[in-house]
């Protein structure tokens, strides 16, 4: 059974939709990996993470500005704390190797934040998008 797959909401876009699920899948694998005690692969997979975020982010950033979203500034901020955060977390990882820290950051911090900001942010963003699209 696996411990680290994650429960969270749809929203009213496919797009993100789609980006969470690939996400979860992303930090299911690492976490799969770390639990097997093999450390290769774990730059690449971490360097995809964040390359897939930083896209998903963009592409979200996108449709509220392009729909006006009131609150646009606060979950842009967000995402640059997020990015910032994983960017340092990873920068981490190839100088130190910890991985206790990486295994904790990805299995709580992530995996909470993902949970919390989809059913919150996402879920409220994707909502006046798709009214304003017309989706």
């Amino acid at each position: 059974m696996n411990t680290h797959r994650l429960s969270f909401p749809q929203v009213e876009l496919d797009f993100m939709n789609r980006d969470h699920q690939e996400f979860a899948e992303l930090r299911e694998k690492l976490l799969e990996r770390i639990a097997t005690g093999t450390t290769a692969g774990i730059d690449v997979m971490l360097d995809e993470l964040h390359a897939h975020t930083m896209r998903h982010f963009a592409d979200e950033e996108k449709v509220m500005l392009e729909t006006d979203f009131p609150v646009f500034a606060v979950h842009k901020g967000e995402h640059d704390s997020v990015l910032t955060d994983m960017a340092q977390r990873i920068a981490h990882w190839k100088q130190h190797g910890d991985i206790e820290s990486l295994c904790h950051w990805l299995d709580h911090a992530v995996g909470d934040w993902l949970v919390a900001h989809i059913g919150s942010m996402d879920t409220v963003t994707a909502r006046f998008a798709a009214a304003k699209l017309g989706s």
